[in-house]
């Protein structure tokens, strides 16, 4: 669930993110922490200046992008208290007299930076045509990231820490990895780090609507973003005109389930990508067993760790190379066509070179969570979606599940990364596990993929049964979100933004 876009830079490390599926757990009732009520009624408007003005970050060269700030509450349940800025950003709609509204993006994670992305020139690339024409683009960067006071705790996952342990040990040094990033965290930035789950950025969310003067909001999320969406619609379906929950995130799954179903999909979607491989000359390991391969170079990896040349890190562990693959395999069409890249021509050429030259830079390079600064990433996973370990023993019983579904992959599934990360997080979860029962919305259209590695179509199906009204898009494709990989999704999608009315065919096909 983490990717952003840069573009103008040198690379794509994508979008959204990847939360799961529902799990059988009894209905609860929406956060309540703070009553719709107490938000500003009368929020001062948003102080729209040029992003360039006093900003480092590069602009989009095709539209203007303003940006400013909204403040909040650092804590919803105390509205009166300590206040904080987000910044926020807005693509004004090019076609003035038919503009429908404001179409708040949020791009997944947790931590996307939506109005960093947007001043980045985002907008241009995804919401082309209709989309762009008739909405104002307008995104925040979460509490915690990017231009709202970013957290700075280290990696997601420390190089050469233990993140498949195989004994009591090794289970108790992930929890020791696990504690020092969080209470690092405190130390260096104390109640923001309580206060960065998904309810209260919902809640920022509304306070930015009211500072744009807007009555009701068009939404289109991705990933992670889809349960942004479904919070909001929780806590606020009265201000929703029409929202796109695509890639979704099922928030009543529970991290073993989570970890359970997202395993067999990365496993199916490795499967596909080896056959890929031996099918297309585009890939590096064509004519070999690309699978054979992988398994060579992790065994290799886990006996000596393989050497990174010019990379922040001297040499990588088979752990770091099955870590990449929850992010470099994902395929993600639309930026991939903008880029000029391709995903899994990227991810052979770096098994190649790891094989051949023993040379894992490239892995490096191309990311992943090992090392990874991406600290919200991680903050928010633990409040939202802990990993609730009752011990070894059951850390054991999940990893064997994985492996049973997955049984070359086995966890190397976004699900573990998020608990290994979060085993022993000293800041108890504020929105755990639980089902979004979403009533009085107008519908809602829910979009997935048959086979996304990220956000499994089973997850999907039971969204839309929390969801009063909703309907379920289902695009016969691959890859992490229907947006991204479908021409025919994204017609579906727009259209419905436009005139607030779902489809009249849920299935796609490109």
């Amino acid at each position: 669930m983490r990717h952003g876009v840069t573009l103008g830079a040198t690379a794509l490390a994508l979008l959204a993110a990847t939360l799961t599926p529902a799990a059988h757990a009894a209905p609860a009732a929406p956060p309540t922490a703070v009553a719709s009520a107490s938000l500003p009624a009368a929020a001062s408007p948003v102080d729209w200046k040029p992003c360039s003005e006093g900003s480092p970050a590069p602009v989009s060269p095709v539209s203007p992008v303003q940006c400013g700030t909204v403040r909040v509450p650092l804590d919803w349940k105390e509205p009166a208290g300590r206040t904080i800025d987000v910044k926020v950003a807005r693509v004004p709609a090019r076609d003035r007299a038919r503009r429908v509204g404001a179409l708040f993006f949020n791009p997944g994670g947790p931590g996307g930076q939506g109005a960093t992305m947007l001043q980045y020139g985002a907008a241009d690339t995804l919401f082309r045509g209709p989309l762009r024409d008739r909405f104002d683009i307008v995104s925040l960067d979460p509490r915690g990231t990017g231009g709202s006071q970013a957290l700075d705790c280290g990696p997601v996952l420390d190089p050469g820490q233990v993140v498949f342990p195989k004994s009591p040990r090794e289970y108790e040094e992930m929890k020791r990895n696990s504690r020092a990033r969080g209470e690092r965290c405190l130390a260096r930035h104390g109640d923001l780090v309580r206060n960065v789950d998904t309810v209260s950025v919902a809640r920022d969310m509304d306070a930015f609507r009211a500072a744009l003067g807007e009555e009701r909001i068009n939404y289109h999320g991705v990933s992670y973003g889809t349960f942004l969406g479904a919070t909001y619609a929780q806590l606020f379906p009265h201000r929703i005109r029409a929202m796109v929950l695509d890639g979704p995130v099922d928030h009543a799954t529970g991290p073993a389930r989570f970890l359970r179903e997202e395993a067999a999909e990365m496993e199916g979607e490795f499967n596909r990508f080896v056959a890929w491989c031996a099918k297309d000359s585009a890939c590096a390991l064509h004519g070999e067993d690309a699978g054979a391969v992988y398994d060579r170079v992790v065994a290799r990896a886990d006996r000596t760790p393989i050497p990174a040349p010019g990379t922040k890190v001297a040499a990588v562990n088979g752990d770091w190379i099955r870590m990449v693959l929850p992010e470099q395999l994902l395929r993600m069409r639309l930026f991939e066509d903008a880029m000029g890249v391709n995903a899994w021509v990227e991810l052979a050429e770096r098994l190649a070179a790891a094989d051949r030259r023993n040379d894992a830079s490239g892995i490096v390079e191309g990311g992943g969570y090992v090392g990874n600064p991406d600290s919200p990433y991680t903050v928010v996973s633990c409040l939202d979606f802990p990993p609730q370990f009752t011990g070894y023993a059951d850390a054991a019983a999940r990893l064997g599940q994985a492996r049973k579904a997955a049984p070359r992959t086995g966890a190397a599934a976004e699900a573990w990364i998020m608990s290994a990360s979060c085993a022993d997080w000293p800041v108890e979860a504020t929105n755990p596990w639980r089902p979004t029962i979403v009533r009085g919305a107008p519908p809602i259209l829910v979009a997935a993929n048959t086979h996304d590695p990220a956000t499994p179509l089973p997850g999907a199906r039971r969204l839309v049964g929390q969801i009063a009204g909703s309907r379920l898009l289902v695009t016969d494709v691959n890859g992490h979100v229907s947006y991204y990989n479908s021409a025919c999704a994204r017609e579906r999608e727009t259209a419905y933004l436009i005139s607030a009315k779902l489809p009249a065919r849920l299935t796609c096909r490109d």
